[in-house]
């Protein structure tokens, strides 16, 4: 439908401001990360299923943590492990906190919001980056770029409108 429509218009402008290329020899790397991308679908495909099921958030972010660190053993086993400078592993406890805070407020909106508005409104996150990377950096942004940036945002506020449409009256949550 309509809001399928916004989160595809926002896909056409994100590879607006990316532009991406595959070489030659980019092509195994390329299809990782698009096997990386359905993966990911189908995360949040059931996230959204457990939300709906009553399963609490905090217990599937759990889950994902220890699947990952399982995931990443394996990767340690066939590649090796790197060397490591132990006076920087402080910053893995803010790293690891706010990777987690970050996957609770994820599962939550996957689970009980609007699942395509928030698909879509997951697109802004490239618009603060190339943003920032302007302001911080002073990295310069083609025409094409900032049209893909307007897409992004426009995509995000049609799907929000449209839900909003859909749900005039939104019950309130109960306490």
């Amino acid at each position: 439908g309509p809001l399928a429509l916004c989160v595809i218009a926002g896909f056409i402008g994100v590879v607006m401001m990316l532009r991406p290329t595959v070489e030659q020899n980019q092509i195994f790397a390329g299809l990782i990360g698009l096997m990386s991308g359905f993966v990911a679908a189908f995360a949040y495909m059931q996230v959204m299923a457990l939300g709906r099921l009553g399963e609490p958030e905090t217990r599937t972010v759990f889950y994902f943590a220890i699947g990952t660190a399982l995931a990443g053993l394996v990767g340690m086993y066939f590649d090796g492990v790197s060397e490591w400078d132990w006076q920087h592993a402080i910053w893995l406890l803010p790293g690891g906190l706010f990777a987690s805070l970050g996957q609770l407020c994820m599962t939550r909106a996957y689970s009980q919001g609007a699942t395509l508005v928030v698909a879509n409104l997951q697109y802004s996150g490239i618009v603060f980056g190339a943003l920032y990377s302007l302001l911080l950096f002073g990295d310069q942004i083609p025409l094409l770029g900032w049209l893909g940036m307007v897409v992004i945002v426009v995509s995000g506020v049609v799907a929000t409108a449209l839900r909003t449409q859909a749900l005039p009256n939104p019950p309130a949550e109960e306490h």
